[in-house]
């Protein structure tokens, strides 16, 4: 049986009304993968695709919770290591150390989140992916169906009867 993410067809659109008329249509025809490849961001494009909400906020709470944990550790774990007693206070005080805690806390959940943003975007990418063409960079805007190999004449001709200028089919 045949990869059915193994296969794409993009089709080239001179402007945005037409791309979004073809991804609306591309939408309601069940397509299981649909991209849009453009120079600029389309939130249009976005509310029409219903993507699901980004896994980097888990990255973001694991950051901020493990700060929390190693903010408190250094601090009780220093202090336990090297007691210094002094005018018979407490050795664990509350306030100062949970500075330290709040300070790892938003340290560490910065850093996490860029470490799930590259993560999650992919990057760095060292080679340009099959199918990149200069024109989706500058004046024109892609739609990209990934499909089986069945598919790939009837999803062309439907590209094509959207409005598309050109139609590529491109190996993924």
């Amino acid at each position: 049986m045949p990869d059915p993410a193994g296969h794409s067809v993009i089709g080239f659109y001179a402007d945005l009304t037409t791309l979004l008329d073809a991804l609306e249509l591309a939408k309601a025809q069940g397509c299981r993968e649909v991209r849009t490849i453009s120079p600029v961001p389309l939130p249009e494009a976005e509310q029409i695709l219903g993507g699901k909400p980004s896994p980097v906020r888990r990255f973001a709470l694991a950051g901020g919770l493990t700060g929390f944990l190693v903010g408190w550790a250094l601090t009780i774990g220093s202090v336990e290591h090297y007691p210094l007693i002094v005018g018979g206070k407490p050795l664990v005080s509350l306030t100062p150390f949970g500075v330290v805690a709040y300070i790892c806390t938003i340290l560490f959940g910065a850093l996490f989140t860029v470490v799930g943003m590259l993560i999650n975007a992919r990057l760095p990418k060292i080679q340009v992916g099959r199918g990149y063409d200069p024109r989706l960079t500058g004046n024109r805007f892609g739609l990209q169906v990934i499909c089986g190999q069945a598919e790939v004449e009837k999803i062309q001709e439907k590209l094509l009867g959207t409005g598309a200028e050109e139609v590529r089919y491109v190996e993924v």
